[in-house]
């Protein structure tokens, strides 16, 4: 923005400037004519009364250096410096009327001598272009040299003008740029003209606004999550007083996942609008336990879990929660929108610059739309809001979800989750398939 800034001031001042200079340097060119022109009107003057007592050898101590002087008959002698009868000197000799004019190498002065009723003589008293030039080039270079330091000047201004407001616009983008990261507490010191002032003025305000509605938002949420633990706890007394049994102690297991599920729900809404924590986790270890969760669900459904995890850990950038939330919302969907029977493989691998890509294929009917993971988007009864836990948590991570087709007919949903920030990047990693 400053060059561009800087540019178009020079532009404009140089179109000014030009517009300026070709007439002024028209009028001092003019201008050094005529004083030279004068000059020369002088020196004939002075010529007139002496044309015929100066002797010709004599007439150069009468001319001032850069000036020639000529004396012209009109039987066509030419006494002083040469020149030729040209038709202007015929023109003088004939009418005796004094005349200045330009010819191709300086400027002429002529001025007849009486003598009687007519003019028998004509002194010419020439200045050349180097005369002329000298004239006018002090003034020429005065003028160029103004030019000079008035484009200096508006380049030094424009450029302290364009740095005051980009350091506006700076601190105005540094404010946004941390409201953007989920730091709403940033406030950005209005300065420079009105508008920028007025646009972090606004800017402030979107923030404060942001704020409060996320508070609240996050607030009702928490609440209504928090109405779930009356119910969850009369569970509880219920599945106590079931005799003691394999059952019953799948229905406590369950009742605990439950219980868990919530409270991170809680959690999750006490702390919406925060800035996302850069937490760490070993990925294959958390894959492992929920596939064997819900291996469970899948004997009774007649599915059957194909698996491929690697033997070494994969360390990426999420917290256990939101794993553990991810694998139950993918595998979740499966079961929700494929019949009894139908497989699924679930593949875990390293990626090639970090962290790793989770793969879950099955053998239903496949994605009707692939714009399935907008948020709350579904076909069927469902909220739609599992394929975006799965979305937010790559996201913010560093990586992104990926729908297409299986390779046994069915929907692919594949996770990239980025490397922790303080790992390296791998040189090379193998990404294993299924």
């Amino acid at each position: 923005m400053r060059g561009h800034l800087v540019t178009v001031v020079l532009a404009a001042l140089s179109v000014v400037l030009i517009i300026f200079l070709v007439p002024v340097l028209i009028l001092i060119r003019r201008d050094a004519d005529s004083r030279v022109a004068l000059t020369a009107m002088q020196q004939a003057a002075v010529l007139v009364p002496l044309a015929h007592a100066v002797p010709p050898p004599n007439l150069s101590t009468h001319a001032e250096h850069g000036f020639a002087v000529s004396i012209v008959t009109s039987d066509g002698r030419v006494l002083g410096v040469p020149t030729s009868p040209s038709p202007s000197i015929q023109t003088a000799l004939r009418s005796c009327a004094t005349s200045t004019g330009r010819v191709a190498d300086g400027v002429e002065v002529l001025v007849p001598v009486r003598t009687g009723p007519g003019c028998d003589s004509v002194v010419r008293v020439q200045a050349s272009d180097e005369t002329t030039g000298a004239e006018s080039a002090l003034l020429t270079v005065l003028s160029l040299t103004l030019s000079a330091a008035a484009v200096l000047v508006a380049v030094l201004l424009a450029e302290r003008l364009a740095r005051g407001l980009l350091r506006s616009v700076a601190d105005l983008a540094a404010g946004a740029d941390r409201m953007a990261a989920g730091d709403l507490s940033a406030r950005v010191t209005p300065a420079g003209p009105a508008e920028i002032r007025r646009v972090g003025d606004q800017l402030n305000h979107l923030a404060i606004r942001v704020d409060h509605l996320l508070d609240e938002r996050s607030q009702r949420s928490a609440d209504l999550t928090h109405r779930l633990r009356t119910p969850l706890t009369a569970l509880r007394l219920d599945i106590d007083a079931i005799p003691d049994s394999p059952a019953t102690q799948r229905l406590l297991a369950d009742y605990d996942t439950l219980s868990k599920a919530v409270t991170e729900v809680i959690r999750t809404a006490r702390r919406a609008g925060e800035i996302p924590s850069r937490q760490r986790c070993e990925l294959t270890e958390v894959a492992r336990e929920r596939i064997a969760f819900w291996d469970v669900l899948a004997e009774d459904t007649g599915r059957r879990i194909g698996q491929d995890l690697p033997a070494e850990p994969i360390p990426v950038q999420a917290s256990r929660a939101d794993l553990e939330a991810t694998f139950d919302a993918l595998l979740s969907n499966v079961f929700a929108h494929t019949g009894h029977g139908v497989p699924l493989w679930v593949t875990v691998a390293a990626a090639r610059r970090g962290g790793a890509l989770v793969t879950v294929d099955d053998a239903g009917p496949g994605f009707p739309d692939l714009d399935v993971v907008r948020r709350g988007r579904s076909s069927t009864a469902s909220t739609g809001l599992g394929l975006d836990i799965a979305r937010q948590t790559a996201t913010e991570s560093g990586g992104n979800l990926r729908l297409g087709r299986s390779p046994r007919g069915g929907a692919r949903v594949q996770l990239h989750l980025g490397r922790p920030v303080d790992d390296p990047v791998p040189r090379w990693s193998v990404v294993s398939g299924h």
